[in-house]
């Protein structure tokens, strides 16, 4: 389930609520072992989480599966729940309901196939939600042989068991719509590229998460997408009359924002729970050798992430 937050900065930056929820769980195992256990730890989810949103990842590389830079994967069997009979889905069902699992290779989804595909580039096994209630569990596979997938090729026959405890929780944090306005300024406050002006200071507000989460954390995400070598700048959004003038986000202390990264909600306690503030700032910053007056604006997305 997903909330973005969206931000139109205008001189306005506007944020309607959004929730969103994305999870990346990466763990590693120790090199050149013939089998490899995925996960092993809580992971703690909403427990509506949306069909197909991915919850935890596990990556493992061609030295882990066959021992060499290369492998090639001739055969590959996916058992559903851990054991019995083999699926050809891309996506199986674990024995904790409401999650499933996907296997890729080269970034391709693998049910049971002959592939014969190569790969230098670790393999991912997903765990993602499938649309029915989480109820949770362990994962570990309910069969006399408890593993998911086997994947076998020339001279090596390498097994994906998982362990782990899925915890739901109800409910997710909440981010409250607003408006940030940026105060008029003077163009040639703005005299050169990298030059700011106008600094508005504002907060994004995380109400009412809930307590159990291992981690939560937050995303900005500039709508229009990252601008290449200008962190923290948002690409200029409709009814924009300026030109060679944007909008920065920075965090209170003027250093430009993270975006694209999720960031953890270091106040955030599992046991407690709570409301939560961000503080940041935004300005108009100079972009290029030629500007001309006019309104800026600016949007982002505010995704939240739980663990």
């Amino acid at each position: 389930m997903k909330t973005p937050a969206e931000r139109i900065f205008s001189a306005i930056f506007i944020v309607p609520q959004l929730c969103v929820i994305a999870f990346m769980a990466l763990a590693v195992s120790p090199p050149a072992k013939a089998d490899v256990t995925a996960f092993g730890q809580e992971i703690s989810i909403p427990r509506n989480t949306a069909n197909g949103t991915v919850v935890a990842r596990h990556y493992m590389t061609p030295q882990e599966v066959c021992r060499q830079s290369k492998c090639t994967v001739d055969r590959v069997l996916a058992y559903p729940d851990g054991g019995g009979v083999p699926s050809s889905s891309t996506i199986i069902t674990t024995n904790v309901m409401g999650i499933s699992t996907r296997l890729l290779i080269n970034g391709r989804a693998y049910g049971t196939s002959s592939p014969g595909v190569e790969f230098t580039q670790p393999i991912e096994v997903q765990l993602l939600g499938d649309g029915r209630e989480n109820k949770g569990g362990s994962l570990a596979g309910v069969h006399s042989s408890p593993y998911y997938y086997n994947l076998s090729g020339a001279g090596y026959g390498f097994r994906i068991y998982m362990s782990g405890t899925i915890t739901p929780i109800d409910g997710t944090c909440s981010v409250p719509s607003q408006t940030v306005k940026l105060p008029k300024t003077l163009i040639n406050r703005l005299d050169r590229i990298g030059a700011t002006a106008g600094t508005q200071s504002f907060q994004i507000q995380v109400n009412n998460c809930p307590k159990g989460y291992n981690r939560i954390g937050y995303t900005l995400d500039p709508v229009g997408g990252v601008i290449a070598n200008s962190p923290g700048v948002l690409p200029l959004a409709g009814g924009s009359t300026a030109s060679g003038i944007k909008i920065r986000v920075e965090n209170a202390q003027g250093t430009p924002a993270t975006l694209n990264t999720s960031i953890s909600l270091s106040e955030y306690k599992k046991a407690e729970g709570g409301s939560f503030v961000i503080p940041m700032q935004a300005s108009y910053i100079r972009t290029d050798t030629v500007a001309t007056p006019g309104t800026v604006n600016g949007a982002m997305t505010v995704f939240m992430d739980y663990r």
